[in-house]
């Protein structure tokens, strides 16, 4: 059940982002972006599906809850009484009036009928928030926290995945960069601002959380956002070069290079969301995270803590990963295969990993 309740995560990560990115370039106007293809029917199958993968967690408790008071009895506590139950009647009563926008507006209406979507998506992202962990555990820093987290990341990687995968053309590139690359770095700051908010309310202790897995997944996340970055400036300020002096020049390639990080990104995220957040006492030698035990075989108890030393093998990942670092730039100049970027951004997300793995000295 914990396969499927992180990839109907993924799926609902995904299709926020479509909706807001689809909603956001359809207010654009046309000579403001490249020509896209962005059908109703492909809009409305990422609407249908939000309540559908949103139903599974209600669906698992449900399951644990049917042996003692029976499926239909279970779930009708689950909708009324729980606060995940309640907030997926919102879900739906959202998804149904979005649908239904879909379904009536018309072709001339294109500009209002993207503004109420927007508006509707928001309203989807914040049911989500609404039962969140970190809703659970602080209820208005962490709704509010989590609402912004989800809404400034859809955006982002909705615009990157629509433009990446639905473009006709790259006509008008660089009027599209002009005002994209501001939303884009905007949006970034306010993931990051966002994400420490929820850091604050569910780790105690980032390093220390390191030793269980939510912590070995937030780790992670945070090291893939390296890459990220690195993508994110290439698609902005050397591509603009680039088109400004061969106007051939095809950047949708790249586009969804920095469309998949985002996606790996997401389905870390669904992992690590699944596992126990880390405040409080929580430690003990039984919670440790396997992937930490591959670097720390010590006992592990709520007394320890994490300390870092430098050594050769920090060095050597270091060097090891400003190479691939390199590599990664080497790519994009060769104009090699996008899969090899790919690969090599991975291979320095593991060595940036390794570092901070080799580095951390258990007290």
């Amino acid at each position: 059940m914990e396969v499927i309740t992180i990839i109907s995560q993924v799926l609902l990560y995904v299709c926020f982002s479509l909706l807001a990115g689809s909603f956001l370039l359809l207010l654009v106007p046309n000579n403001y972006r490249p020509d896209l293809r962005i059908s109703k029917g492909f809009m409305s199958a990422s609407v249908i599906t939000v309540p559908i993968v949103s139903f599974i967690p209600i669906l698992d408790i449900t399951r644990l809850l049917a042996p003692r008071l029976g499926f239909v009895d279970s779930l009708k506590m689950v909708l009324t009484t729980y606060t995940v139950g309640t907030a997926w009647n919102f879900t739906l009563l959202a998804s149904v009036l979005l649908l239904l926008l879909m379904l009536v507006a018309r072709r001339s209406e294109q500009g209002v009928f993207a503004f109420l979507g927007i508006g509707l998506t928001l309203g989807l992202i914040l049911t989500v928030a609404w039962s969140s962990h970190a809703g659970a555990v602080d209820p208005v820093r962490g709704i509010i926290s989590d609402f912004i987290h989800l809404t400034a990341s859809s955006i982002w990687v909705g615009v990157i995945l629509v433009v990446g995968w639905n473009s006709v053309n790259h006509h008008n590139w660089l009027k599209f960069l002009r005002w994209f690359s501001m939303v884009a770095i905007s949006c970034l700051v306010i993931t990051a601002i966002s994400g420490l908010m929820l850091m604050s309310i569910m780790v105690d202790d980032y390093p220390n959380s390191w030793r269980v897995s939510y912590g070995q997944g937030l780790l992670i996340k945070h090291v893939f956002l390296l890459p990220l970055i690195f993508y994110a400036f290439v698609n902005g300020a050397l591509v603009k070069s680039l088109i400004l002096r061969n106007s051939h020049f095809n950047p949708i390639p790249w586009v969804r290079l920095e469309g998949l990080i985002l996606l790996v990104i997401f389905a870390i995220t669904a992992v690590f969301s699944q596992k126990s957040p880390p405040y409080g006492n929580y430690m003990s030698n039984e919670a440790v995270s396997p992937l930490f035990r591959l670097f720390h075989d010590e006992m592990i108890d709520a007394s320890s803590t994490i300390a870092f030393a430098g050594n050769l093998n920090t060095v050597f990942f270091l060097v090891l990963s400003i190479s691939l670092l390199g590599l990664m730039g080497w790519s994009f100049f060769k104009k090699t295969p996008i899969i090899i970027s790919f690969f090599f951004s991975s291979l320095c997300v593991l060595s940036v990993y390794m570092m901070l793995m080799v580095s951390v000295v258990v007290r």
